[in-house]
């Protein structure tokens, strides 16, 4: 759902639709924010080393299957539920997919990681040379 600038600057709560029911999530305070956060990196970090795995073996391609479709996914439904905290977990699980969940928890990341949106331009502007 797209929030507008006032909800933005006002920090309204993150509204969220899971089982057909919409769901309102709270921000963070800076210090619970923080701590969140750092997980999500740890989450993250390793997504382009395992990208590098050679499947060439049986065993390797369940490693690789095991952690991207099986571990990653049951870290995201964490987290999401770490930083949507007053959520009923169990009936959310009992009525949403993995898709619903999946779309919810990138809008949990956009919330909590304002300037991520800007990180491609940033990033573009740093590594132009100068003329």
């Amino acid at each position: 759902m797209e929030r507008s600038e006032e909800d933005k600057i006002l920090q309204a709560p993150l509204k969220v639709t899971l089982g057909d029911v919409e769901y309102s999530i709270a921000p963070l305070v800076i210090k619970e924010s923080r701590e969140w956060k750092k997980k999500v990196i740890k989450l993250i970090a390793p997504l382009p080393k395992l990208a590098e795995t050679a499947l060439d073996t049986p065993e390797s391609f369940e490693q690789a299957l095991t952690t991207t479709l099986i571990s990653m996914p049951e870290e995201v439904t964490e987290l999401f539920f770490q930083y949507a905290k007053g959520l009923d977990r169990d009936n959310i699980e009992s009525t949403t997919t993995d898709h619903e969940l999946s779309q919810a928890f990138k809008e949990v990341i956009a919330f909590a990681f304002p300037l991520a949106e800007n990180a491609p331009d940033i990033l573009a502007r740093l590594m132009k040379k100068p003329q």
